[in-house]
């Protein structure tokens, strides 16, 4: 599977990188004199200047080694791009990110330190990153050096923008802000469904006394709503349609089980709850819980609205150790849902209007997938005459990052 993550606001920031007239394969002298000074900077035979774009990378400068464009897949640099700040690894054979990378593990050329820096456009978009190699490892460098490679860094986006003479103009990109907006406005839908379809329910209910699963599910939606929106403020940048995670060491059967008390109406008003599959995992795993539960809950309140009457959460990992979460009905997709597009940009897959109400499908699939893929992860739909299942998968060195903390 693929052992990259992919940025929340991917395609604003490929707009980004097509526009900036200095981003050709040409070399010019400024970009190799800049991978000079970070070798010997960091005291290494090799640095690059790396472009990440849609499924490559390539290089406006390579001192130390021949490299050609290449899958984002060999890639260090698609990591660096997922925060504002500099990414150190003093040995990258133990680090479960990238054992396995083809770079790192035998066969490869060995790669063992990396030390990069985003290279952040005025946008505010990150295309790539500054950075230093090695085949041995190395200490980590002091907060100096790696403040000079910042220097260097923003050297690198002058010099690629052409400031001076010749500022980029900027312009808002009202796409992203428009998509972001769409995306997280779903979210924000997702739980204030759950509580008035609740509250609907207890109203209709008063007189026979209130259902406590009911109860549950208005209470834990209220919850959901108000972690959503810290996460909102912490954590996102509309102007540059950006969502970064807040990752740390969490259990996952305690992610597993957060969509327990989910006991709401399906469209014909008949209560539908979920049920677990036997043997879910309980190890720890790196990731940001709270947007993991979003994509578990937004999946489970689909299969609720528009799945059949069986839905079943499991987990498991595969045989290449990859964490694998799923949610089966036992619904069957509309014939006019088009699984093709269903992976497409901000795509539900087919016509709303035509949705039927027996596949676990909807509105909720655009920002879990990219909330997996943010995670470096996969998202996949499975369709069969009398059965419809919505998989995450994790890639494995997220399990193996918690086992050797």
């Amino acid at each position: 599977m693929r052992t990259y993550p992919i940025p929340f606001n991917e395609e604003a920031r490929l707009r980004s990188v097509f526009s900036v007239p200095g981003f050709t394969e040409a070399n010019t002298a400024v970009f190799d004199a800049i991978c000079e000074a970070t070798r010997k900077l960091l005291g290494c035979p090799i640095a690059h200047i790396s472009v990440i774009e849609d499924d490559t990378q390539w290089y406006k400068s390579v001192v130390g080694i021949a490299l050609e464009r290449m899958p984002k897949n060999n890639s260090f640099c698609t990591h660096t791009i997922m925060s504002g700040q500099p990414m150190v690894v003093p040995d990258l054979s133990k680090d479960p990110r990238f054992e396995n990378h083809p770079m790192v593990a035998e066969g490869g050329p060995g790669a063992r330190f990396y030390a990069g820096v985003p290279l952040i456009l005025s946008s505010g978009q990150r295309f790539g990153s500054l950075c230093g190699l090695d085949l041995v490892p190395h200490d980590a460098p002091s907060d100096q050096q790696m403040a000079i490679l910042e220097d260097l860094g923003c050297a690198v986006v002058a010099a690629l923008e052409a400031v001076p003479p010749k500022p980029v103009s900027q312009t808002p990109d009202e796409a992203v802000q428009s998509t972001f907006i769409t995306l997280i406005g779903h979210e924000f839908r997702t739980p204030l469904t759950i509580l008035s379809g609740s509250l609907k329910m207890l109203d209709a209910m008063a007189q026979n006394g209130a259902n406590k699963s009911l109860l549950s599910s208005a209470y834990r939606s209220a919850e959901q709503l108000m972690g959503l929106v810290e996460t909102i403020i912490t954590f996102s940048n509309a102007s540059t349609g950006e969502l970064r995670l807040n990752e740390t060491f969490a259990g996952f059967e305690h992610i597993t089980k957060s969509v327990a008390d989910l006991v709401l109406p399906g469209p014909d008003g008949t209560l539908k709850s979920i049920r677990f599959a036997d043997n879910l995992l309980t190890l720890p795993v790196y990731m940001d819980p709270e947007q993991i539960k979003l994509a578990l809950n937004a999946l489970a309140l689909n299969a609720i609205n528009h799945g059949g009457d069986e839905i079943t959460v499991a987990s498991r990992l595969d045989a290449a150790g990859n964490i694998e979460l799923s949610i089966t009905d036992n619904g069957a997709l509309d014939m006019n849902v088009e699984l093709a597009k269903l992976y497409e940009p901000f795509v539900v897959g087919g016509d709303i209007d035509q949705r039927d109400t027996r596949g676990g499908l909807g509105l909720g699939l655009p920002l879990t997938r990219k909330l997996v893929e943010l995670h470096g992860g996969e998202f996949e739909v499975e369709a069969s005459e009398n059965r419809t299942t919505a998989i995450i998968r994790l890639p494995a060195w997220r399990a193996r990052t918690a086992q050797v903390a």
